[in-house]
């Protein structure tokens, strides 16, 4: 082989290298951008849905979970997958929501 077939050989291999890196990189950076929307949808939907049912929504708990399953499975229908600690995390966020609904009620 000669000097010359070295160098094609070198570029291909850093051509090879490159290529999976953009690929690599893609993936982590679109990861990233799914779960922010994620986080994002969730937290519109339980705004929407807190504000869909009444105020005494805590206390009542099978309220509670219909706007937790109603929360779940539009995620689900976007393609997401909910699991129970997500679950967790939007039986938090009603939580906050609804406390948040209630101090803008006192204030006003």
């Amino acid at each position: 082989m000669s000097t010359k077939d070295y160098i094609e050989l070198v570029e291909l291999a850093l051509w090879i290298i490159s290529i999976i890196s953009v690929t690599v990189l893609g993936y982590v950076h679109f990861k990233k951008k799914q779960q922010i929307y994620f986080i994002q949808l969730a937290r519109q939907l339980m705004i929407d849905y807190v504000y869909f049912y009444d105020k005494e929504l805590i206390s009542n708990e099978k309220k509670l979970n219909n706007v937790v399953r109603a929360v779940v499975t539009s995620l689900e229908k976007k393609g997401f997958v909910v699991s129970e600690n997500d679950v967790k995390n939007i039986i938090a966020g009603i939580e906050k929501i609804v406390t948040d609904l209630r101090l803008k009620q006192i204030n006003s």
